[in-house]
């Protein structure tokens, strides 16, 4: 999974410098990108968080890459937007929501068949795209207590400061 860091500063590193801000598991991530050399946005099932660090591409390359290992035959999907239906025969589920994949003889073009909350029936393809399978080692207790920035700054890090300095937005999504 991820996990954002903060350090104390110190003479020389040690690993009880570290201290987990937050924790996400690989599942919760809907996406990466990096905006110009300095920013990387990740859209989370639940909230959007940017960075900003001289690292950027580097650290995209790297979740893209994690994430393309984890979601291969996970029998997992995460849905891009809800699927709200009456039909019970068909699975409703929310924007965010982890889907386990199940076995069906046939289906028609454009569906699959899965399970989420209790639940299970067909829904439509085009509303998931694959997901790494659930982790449960990051609970949603670390994320929730992690509430500010971790350095405070009045502007976006110049150049000299890229190498020391990162700051993280975290945007909740509905």
């Amino acid at each position: 999974g991820l996990r954002l860091l903060s350090m104390t500063q110190g003479p020389s590193f040690h690993l009880d410098q570290l201290k987990t801000l937050c924790s996400y598991s690989f599942s919760e991530v809907l996406g990466v990108e990096c905006r110009g050399d300095s920013t990387l946005e990740l859209l989370l099932k639940s909230e959007q968080l940017v960075l900003y660090t001289a690292r950027a591409r580097a650290i995209k390359a790297m979740v893209e890459q994690f994430l393309s290992e984890l979601r291969k035959d996970s029998g997992y999907v995460i849905a891009l937007r809800s699927y709200i239906t009456n039909d019970h025969s068909l699975l409703s589920f929310h924007r965010g929501e982890l889907i386990k994949l199940l076995p069906v003889a046939t289906l028609e073009p454009g569906w699959q068949f899965g399970s989420a909350g209790g639940r299970s029936g067909l829904f439509p393809a085009d509303t998931v795209q694959p997901a790494a399978a659930p982790d449960y080692s990051f609970s949603s207790e670390q994320k929730s207590s992690w509430q500010r920035k971790s350095q405070p700054q009045l502007a976006e890090p110049g150049p000299a400061q890229w190498d020391r300095t990162w700051e993280v937005r975290k945007t909740e999504v509905e």
